[in-house]
């Protein structure tokens, strides 16, 4: 049963760029002319722009999964949600239109506050395995590019899922192709329940933590640092019960050991999916009131929600396909995704 699982996680690594376009640019800008005076080398150049460049980094876990013959990814939202540029775009908006009349101010900065809460990231690769690295079986493919369409729907920010759909766009589906030529199952929908039988039941969850599942690193230049990760891990697999379930409540607690990086990864019962991890429990630290800290203990979504997630990535896969009937339907797609709320 455990294997079946483990052919079925991803390793996701999302990356982001710690300064805005525009400051990057123009940085980039000047050590072009520095470049063209003479006085850096092209693989000075090189090394800046892969410094400046998506070089803020992100892991999480995400389950391959298929329903009526198409691929996803199905994820915990914040695992791909870009919240780092969201918030900066945001800012820059806000300044942006300082000078409008309020009631055009807030309608645009009410549109942006939504914008900014379905931002995915521009680039999200996939962490190779061990044996991929071993056998020398090149890059991993990556998504790239997914706030230009609706390949993905976002859930409500309080319920914490996403799904990608990875068969609407042809990039998308050759990283899903990529996944099965290295061994990688899709778990199919029929193998998801709407959530665990009872307290007490043993559930398991596999994924990728941060502090175990990172096994090595692969040396890359600066060229290629911009396109990969350098990373390999293996999964890593946990057991415990469900320790608080209620039918009312979107998500259970499960006493289980996870941390940062297992985020987005199944919860099982029964070799069925029950849940997906979303965060862990925090607790004040005893002697600094305004201190936190994180319990191994976890907060997972029901997976009872994941149907609604399809059947709407489902809607905007039809409609990419079928633009002139679903127009006909009066139902349009958000141009970045789009929240479902349940």
């Amino acid at each position: 049963m455990l294997a079946k699982w483990k052919r079925a996680v991803i390793h996701l690594e999302c990356a982001t760029d710690r300064e805005s376009y525009n400051d990057r640019e123009e940085h980039l800008k000047q050590q072009r002319a520095l470049l063209r005076q003479g006085r850096i080398t092209h693989e000075q150049y090189s090394e800046e722009k892969a410094r400046r460049s998506r070089n803020m980094r992100f892991h999480g876990t995400a389950l391959f999964l298929s329903h009526s013959g198409r691929r996803y990814l199905l994820t915990a939202r914040h695992v791909v949600w870009d919240e780092q540029s969201a918030r900066r775009e945001l800012e820059e908006e806000a300044e942006r239109v300082r000078s409008y009349n309020e009631g055009m101010r807030q309608r645009t900065l009410e549109w942006m506050e939504k914008h900014a809460q379905e931002k995915i990231f521009n680039i999200i690769f996939r962490v190779p395995s061990v044996d991929e690295v071993l056998a020398n079986r090149g890059q991993a493919a990556f998504l790239m590019n997914l706030g230009a369409g609706s390949p993905y729907t976002f859930s409500d920010p309080s319920l914490d899922l996403a799904l990608i759909s990875l068969d609407q766009r042809v990039p998308e589906s050759m990283f899903a192709d990529q996944l099965i030529s290295h061994g990688f199952v899709p778990i199919p929908s029929e193998d998801i329940a709407n959530e665990p039988e009872a307290e007490g039941q043993e559930v398991f969850t596999v994924g990728f933590p941060s502090s175990t599942a990172l096994v090595g690193q692969i040396t890359q230049n600066a060229a290629s640092a911009l396109w990969s990760s350098n990373h390999f891990s293996l999964p890593v697999s946990s057991f415990g019960r469900v320790s608080m379930l209620h039918h009312e409540l979107p998500w259970f607690w499960a006493d289980i050991s996870i941390y940062p990086g297992n985020s987005g990864g199944p919860v099982v019962a029964n070799d069925r999916l029950v849940g997906i991890v979303s965060s862990q429990a925090i607790i004040p630290v005893e002697g600094a009131p305004d201190a936190r800290t994180r319990i191994p203990f976890g907060r997972i979504v029901k997976t009872r929600f994941v149907h609604a997630l399809l059947e709407e990535q489902e809607r905007r896969d039809r409609q990419l396909a079928n633009p002139s009937t679903e127009r006909k339907c009066n139902r349009p797609a958000s141009p970045a995704g789009g929240s479902v709320k349940r």
